[in-house]
């Protein structure tokens, strides 16, 4: 009785509770059936879609799941929900189009450690501080911008040819070296003879150590990010050691190349640079230079060295490697090009029957020659297209709720634009067949999907291009690359990772004429001068 009347006596009550009890009943039971997500494979409870995601060719996985349930698929990595983009028109729709929402990056809660961040925020996600690292980046290559660093290009590639003469085996460390040359030149000023450089040798520490360090318990902290809590005396806490003395690693990756900028511009001898620039540019009136623009500066120059020099991609500060290691993905096109002329000697051949009658036999092709060369640039294209260096691309993470072609997709989901089966869109899609670019000018063009979408495209994508055409150019026009003698049987593959090389295979690259050394002269004459 005395329940009853407390209920009855007080005015509005009932009202309130009935309205709650129906709030409730809406979330628990209309809410989710409004809340309509992509299709997708069945997730587990908890596990989400774990088990169903390979170690290996996920790119394949995610494809094939386009085929069956279409462009965007959802699924669920424990309860971390994400998308992956199967097609071109989404990935523009949803990551150009709506960049504003879809251009933050996820959390990883281990690269933050490994960088000594205090949070993942200030550095990787989408927000002023990525935008002024943007803004250095783009000083330096904007389209415009990079035509200045063409003469550097050029001189670097007449040394590579050079090494692909004299020591053809060592192909791969010649791409390397090229790679270092340009990008320590463009970011320090520092001239390197040899991947033997301590730079290099900086950078490709670092990188090992950060493979090594991302053991799958460190991947799960990404997760559970309570995990890094963990002492480093417990059990499990390998991942945890690991990441500290990568964290060293990576710290004189940043350090040593800047420290020597700083020391060079202060006894005068500095040359100019990504980093000598930046330093100048932003001194105060008493020539000092505050914490977060030293900070910055720092980051954004090993952003562009690390990107470049790691093998095996080494994470980098705010721009988070959207610059998307564009001289490493250099080094692996350049190295898949080789492949790919190894295995289709007919194609390799119309190629070099074209640059020959538009160069013809008194010099060595350049940029300039780009328009007359259509098959070349399609069999360029067409080695993109079936074996893209950066498969996946780098994950977006969507800012707030959106509602596409009817779904819904929730605030905090991670955006995979799938580029393998992007690139797939065509007729025939496993055959290599360059021609098919000469035929239809509808198919996706893989310069314009390979180095990733909106705002957080690749700021090196327009310098990684023209020295991936040139220097195949100058390769194909250069040399044959065929069978090595006493080869075997090569069982040509790919390593999966974040960066797609070849895996290791032997090939004999000999000039196809004699003249190339008098070529390579007179192309090095020409240059201008201080190049």
């Amino acid at each position: 009785m005395g329940f009853l009347f407390a209920w009855t006596a007080t005015p509005g009550v009932v009202e309130v509770v009935l309205l709650l009890l129906l709030l409730g009943a809406y979330r628990a039971f209309v809410s989710p059936r409004r809340a309509k997500f992509p299709p997708g494979p069945p997730a587990l409870p908890i596990l989400g879609n774990v088990l169903q995601i390979p170690s290996d060719s996920q790119e394949e996985v995610f494809t094939e799941w386009g085929r069956k349930y279409g462009d965007i698929v959802y699924i669920k990595i424990f309860k971390q929900p994400m998308i992956i983009i199967n097609d071109l028109q989404t990935a523009r729709d949803l990551l150009d189009k709506r960049s504003s929402i879809y251009s933050d990056r996820p959390r990883f809660v281990l690269l933050s450690e490994l960088m000594g961040w205090s949070s993942a925020s200030t550095h990787m996600r989408y927000g002023p501080r990525f935008r002024k690292h943007r803004r250095f980046i783009n000083q330096v290559f904007n389209q415009r911008a990079i035509a200045a660093l063409r003469p550097l290009q050029e001189k670097e590639i007449l040394v590579l040819l050079e090494g692909l003469r004299d020591t053809p085996a060592d192909f791969v460390d010649h791409f390397r070296r090229y790679a270092a040359a340009t990008i320590l030149k463009i970011t320090y000023g520092h001239d390197i003879v040899s991947v033997d450089d301590l730079f290099v040798r900086l950078a490709e520490r670092a990188g090992t150590l950060t493979v090594e360090a991302g053991s799958p318990a460190a991947n799960m902290v990404d997760f559970f990010p309570i995990m890094k809590h963990i002492p480093t005396w417990a059990p499990f806490s390998a991942f945890k050691v690991k990441a500290l003395v990568t964290r060293t690693a990576v710290e004189a990756m940043m350090r040593i190349p800047y420290e020597q900028v700083v020391a060079d511009m202060k006894s005068g001898t500095a040359v100019p640079s990504y980093t000598s620039t930046l330093l100048e540019a932003h001194r105060g009136p008493a020539g000092a230079l505050s914490p977060e623009d030293e900070e910055d500066i720092r980051g954004s120059a090993g952003t562009l060295f690390a990107g470049a020099l790691s093998p095996h991609r080494l994470p980098c500060t705010c721009a988070d490697s959207d610059f998307i290691a564009a001289e490493d993905t250099t080094i692996a096109s350049l190295h898949t090009l080789m492949l790919t002329l190894l295995q289709y000697p007919e194609e390799q051949r119309r190629a070099q029957r074209e640059i020959d009658e538009v160069v013809g036999p008194t010099r060595l092709p350049t940029l300039a020659d780009r328009p007359a060369l259509p098959y070349l640039e399609s069999l360029l294209k067409e080695t993109i297209r079936l074996n893209p260096m950066v498969p996946l691309g780098l994950p977006h993470r969507l800012m707030e709720d959106d509602t596409y072609r009817g779904f819904h997709v929730p605030e905090g989901t991670n955006v995979l634009a799938n580029i393998y089966a992007i690139l797939r869109a065509c007729a025939d899609p496993d055959a290599f067949r360059p021609e098919r670019y000469l035929e239809d000018d509808t198919l996706p063009d893989p310069f314009s999907v390979i180095f990733g979408f909106g705002r957080r495209i690749c700021p090196g994508r327009h310098l990684a291009e023209t020295s991936y055409w040139t220097i195949g150019a100058c390769v194909i026009a250069a040399f044959d690359v065929a069978p090595a003698a006493h080869a075997g049987d090569a069982g040509y593959g790919f390593t999966t990772g974040f960066v797609r090389h070849p895996k290791p295979f032997k090939c004999a690259i000999t000039p196809r004429a004699s003249t190339l050394t008098a070529l390579i002269e007179q192309a090095r004459g020409e240059l201008p001068p201080g190049a």
